[in-house]
């Protein structure tokens, strides 16, 4: 257990408005824990329709799930609507849930009048603020039942209406047919559609190998002026818990793997250029101030 604030060796924690970054000796489960400070603090959820016949030829069942943001939260949902025959029916949106401590509320609405009918007293559903602010080990849902006049009636139209009390809403259209054959599958949407875009494998954001040797050659020896990798973390806004770095083998190289972390949705090397071209003029000067000649390390390592 470790607070963001302390100083530790043996993991390196970097918390932004985006995300929370951890370095690590080696894999494991974690859990992040925290609070807001400010009722301005938002919860992202992902807010999904689903829909499907009942047994009753007459009956079909709208499922609303209101899950955190995340791949794996969504995944869940997928597998089990995929096991009952659940048909995605609009396009995931992201609804911003305040930590403003009210409730959540899922309405339908614009339901045909002379082809549809609802189960009563369901149209209004509510869930109060600490069953969505927290974390659920059930995927978070309610579900409407509708019951066609007719068995000529095809298709079905009406809105979902998500909004949290003194906060945002959401709308979901729903426009479907319930003939099994006209039906027309939105595709599910695993990790890729999830707001955490960073990638993995052979497909992430790297710094140029060579030029991460060279950077790394230049910064793991202290030298004379004081260029060592103290300073490149400075000039890379990477400045808390510097014991970390000082214990592992190439402080550079570890600095490095948590800028390329941070840089993964743009893959933006020019910052990274102007951090070492910076470095490079405050260490071209002489030590009695004139302008003298640059040590023999290019440091401008643009691709």
């Amino acid at each position: 257990v470790m607070s963001v604030d302390d100083e530790s060796t043996g993991c390196y924690c970097l918390i932004d408005s985006h995300s929370c970054l951890l370095l690590l000796e080696q894999p494991g489960t974690y859990a992040l824990v925290g609070e807001p400070l400010t009722e301005a603090a938002v919860k992202r959820l992902k807010l999904a329709t689903f829909g499907s016949m009942s047994c009753n030829a007459l009956d079909y069942s709208l499922r609303v799930y209101c899950v955190d943001d995340t791949p794996h939260a969504f995944q869940e949902v997928v597998a089990n609507e995929k096991s009952r025959g659940g048909q995605l029916l609009e396009e995931p949106k992201t609804l911003l849930f305040k930590g403003n401590t009210f409730s959540l509320q899922v309405s339908i609405q614009d339901i045909p009048q002379f082809l549809w009918s609802i189960k009563p007293f369901t149209t209004c559903q509510e869930f109060p603020f600490s069953q969505v602010w927290c974390s659920n080990q059930q995927p978070l849902h309610c579900a409407f039942s509708l019951e066609r006049y007719s068995p000529a009636t095809t298709q079905l139209s009406c809105k979902i209406s998500v909004r949290q009390v003194k906060g945002h809403e959401q709308i979901l259209q729903v426009y479907t047919s319930v003939v099994e054959s006209e039906k027309e599958s939105i595709p599910f949407f695993m990790q890729a559609d999830c707001t955490v875009t960073s990638q993995t494998g052979p497909k992430a954001f790297k710094i140029p190998f060579s030029i991460r040797q060279r950077i790394c050659a230049t910064f793991d020896t202290a030298n004379a002026k004081g260029k060592d990798w103290q300073l490149l973390a400075q000039k890379l806004h990477i400045e808390s818990n510097l014991a970390y770095f000082a214990k592992q083998k190439s402080p550079s190289a570890v600095i490095l793997n948590l800028w390329e972390a941070q840089h993964q949705d743009t893959g933006d090397l020019d910052s990274l250029a102007s951090a070492l071209e910076e470095i490079g003029k405050i260490h071209s000067k002489s030590p009695d101030g004139n302008e003298g000649q640059s040590e023999n390390t290019d440091l401008s390592y643009a691709a």
